[in-house]
Order: structure tokens, then sequence, then C-alpha cells
């Protein structure tokens, strides 16, 4: 039903990227049947070096962009946006940017199509070297055929991160954290604030030093507020620290606050996967010996109860709302499988019952998925590491 929310995780960050610029033209794309009436698009990418961050669909459906970094065999990278129309199955642009500035690596966090725009949050390392390097967050806008046409530094303190955005005719809103650093300390807040359709800076950011989600974070805006989850970092905290704490909150963006939960599935399990939906309704699954529990939070704050089930699979790669259960990409455990097309499945997961079912909507392997009321989108590879974009418009 709802588009989860993309990823983002500090600790992940890699910070030896050489970035470059290249704006690709409007490309044609294979097209083939797909199974149970959904429609298949080849997409024009390099096949190993392709790695998707943020899958959205417009607000009326009809169009999808894609976020994405492409690497080089020479370890250096570039940020690329792509724009699908939907109704036409149709790739009508890919352009690619590079870190702004002068500045060493870009990381896409999110994009968002607005009328006749595309914006992509991303956040941008200053150096290649760790020790020298800081983090800012950036907004770009590009136009209907691709062009980038405007840029934004979030004026922010350094090692400000992204969480999310949110895109409508009169702008763009923002959400993220900052990190401050002693000897002896971390320091985290969340900061919100708003941009012009054009990216210009409206007022002052909003910032609360009570604390932010650090790591594993998804994070979505929906109204009026900012619906986040992941691990919980204090306000400060020690460097010595351990911090297990996988929490979920609504903050609203105008600083107030709603309503926090800590689950302490962090501290429990091995692994554990968030997201948000559209609604506001966040979504944990969380991996033990054989098995898989599923959290559900309502947008009021009120949760589920936690609902374990026998499970094969262990990592999760994107979750999606959809009718009554949660559609998510999982790699199958010990999946160092000789056979890298059956790694990963598309499953469907009911969160009251407790039931996790294949689907078998693509051929290949699936790499990410994404809905929109009853309409869904996945991205999967084959063995050739081609890259396929499903979609249909209703149920299967």
């Amino acid at each position: 039903m709802i588009e989860i929310s993309p990823i983002y995780n500090e600790k992940t960050m890699r910070m030896n990227w050489k970035l470059i610029v290249a704006c690709l033209p409007i490309m044609a794309a294979a097209y083939a049947a797909a199974p149970d009436g959904a429609t298949k698009l080849e997409l024009p990418v390099e096949k190993n070096l392709f790695n998707v961050y943020s899958m959205e669909f417009s607000p009326d459906g009809k169009r999808v962009c894609l976020a994405a970094t492409v690497s080089t065999e020479m370890g250096a990278s570039k940020g690329r946006v792509l724009l699908i129309d939907r109704a036409h199955n149709a790739l009508l642009w890919q352009a690619d940017f590079a870190a702004p500035d002068s500045f060493a690596a870009v990381f896409p966090v999110q994009c968002a199509v607005s009328g006749d725009r595309v914006y992509v949050l991303a956040n941008v390392d200053t150096d290649s070297s760790p020790p020298n390097s800081k983090t800012h967050t950036y907004v770009y806008s590009f136009d209907g055929q691709g062009r980038k046409v405007a840029y934004q530094r979030l004026p922010l303190k350094p090692r400000a991160y992204g969480y999310a955005m949110d895109s409508t005719a009169d702008g763009v809103k923002v959400a993220g954290y900052i990190r401050d650093e002693d000897a002896d300390s971390e320091y985290y807040s969340v900061y919100t604030l708003a941009l012009s359709p054009e990216l210009k800076v409206q007022g002052e950011p909003v910032i609360r030093k009570s604390g932010a989600y650090a790591q594993s974070v998804r994070a979505r805006i929906v109204g009026d507020s900012l619906y986040a989850t992941g691990m919980f970092y204090p306000a400060k905290t020690s460097k010595k620290d351990l911090i297990d704490d996988f929490a979920a909150s609504r903050l609203r963006l105008n600083g107030g606050y709603a309503w926090s939960t800590h689950s302490g599935l962090g501290a429990r399990f091995a692994d554990v996967f968030g997201g948000v939906a559209a609604d506001g309704t966040i979504y944990t699954l969380a991996v033990g010996e054989g098995s898989t529990s599923v959290l559900a939070v309502a947008p009021g704050g009120k949760s589920a109860p936690l609902v374990k089930y026998a499970s094969h699979y262990c990592d999760t790669g994107a979750i999606a709302a959809w009718g009554k259960g949660v559609i998510a990409v999982r790699e199958s455990c010990g999946s160092k499988a000789k056979d890298r097309s059956k790694a990963n499945a598309l499953v469907i997961i009911d969160p009251v019952a407790g039931k996790e079912s294949v689907l078998d909507w693509v051929r290949e392997e699936p790499q990410f998925a994404a809905t929109h009321g009853s309409a869904w989108a996945v991205l999967a590879k084959d063995k050739s590491r081609r890259l396929y974009f499903y979609s249909a418009a209703g149920g299967q």
C-alpha cells in the first residue's frame, strides 16, 4: 500500500571515492512481458556498479524515481537519478551528479517527484580520508528533461546527515541529525528545515538537542511530522558506550514532540530492520535463530504485539506495506549460495498472523521494492546482472 523510506547508516559510508559529472541523454530501454500482467523494463545501467538507495512513486503514482550511485572499478563514484514513466513503461531520463563544491563523495538518501521537478536528498563527504572528512547535507533539483537546475547545502554544522524529505508545490521539507564530538563524548541532535521550490532556505533550522537516530535509520516525513526508527543515541554519549536501543518516534517538524517507543529489539536480536510507511506506520523485522519477529507501531504510537514466526531468511533489503501485509526483499540465511539468483526472495508478511509467503511477481532476483496504493514496483537482476524494473497497477 505504501512505500517505505530509504535506509541511511553513517557507519557504512565509503569515503574514498572521487566523483565526476555526466548527464546521459534520454534513452529507450528494452521491454519484455512480465508475469501476471505486470510490465517489465530493462534499465540501461552498469551491471555490477549500480547501487539503488531510494525508489519513490510520484504522488499520482504515474512516475517512479530512482536515486543511486555508480562506481567504477578504480573506486570512483557518482550519484545518479532516473525517472520512469509507468503509464508508458519507459525511461524518461537519467542524469549523473557529482559531489558539489569540490567535495569527495555523494551518497543519495531519497528522491522525490513533485510536478515537473525531481529532488534528491544526499549526504556529501568533504574528504576521501576519514580522519579529515566531514559530512554535509545537500538537496538537488532536476527539471523535466533531467537537467540539474539547482542544489543547496543545508546551513548546518559539519557532520550533518539527512534522514528524509517531503516535496510539495510549496517547496521541500528536510529532516536529519547532527553529530558533534569532543575527546570523550559524542552529542546528537535532530534538525528540520524548509526550502523553497528553488531550494532557497526558508527561515532558521529547528534543532532538538535531545538525541537522534544515528544507525540503521529509516525515516519519513508525513504531513507535519517526522516518523523515524533505528538505533537511538542519547543527546550525550560516551565514546565507550555500546548503543543497542532500537526505538521509534514521531516528532513535529516545528519542534514539538509526539511520542517514542523503545522496543528493546536491538539488545535481543542480532539483526533488526525497520521501515516507515506513508501513513506513518512503523514496521520492524527482527531476525532470531530460524525465526523472524515482526512489530508494527501505529501512527498514534500504539505498538501491536510482537509476532514471531519460523523463517529461513536473515537480511532484509527493503520493506513496503501492501494491502494488509508487508512486502519485503529478504536474503536467505547462508546465501553465500553458489546460485546467487536464489539468494534474495520477494515475500509478503502478515504482521498479525505471523505468516510469510514467497511472491512470484518477478523472474529474476529481487533487489528493491516500493508500493503506492495497490500499485507496486520491484527492481530485479538476472544472472548476467542486468537490471529490470517491474511494475503493476494493482494486486496480483
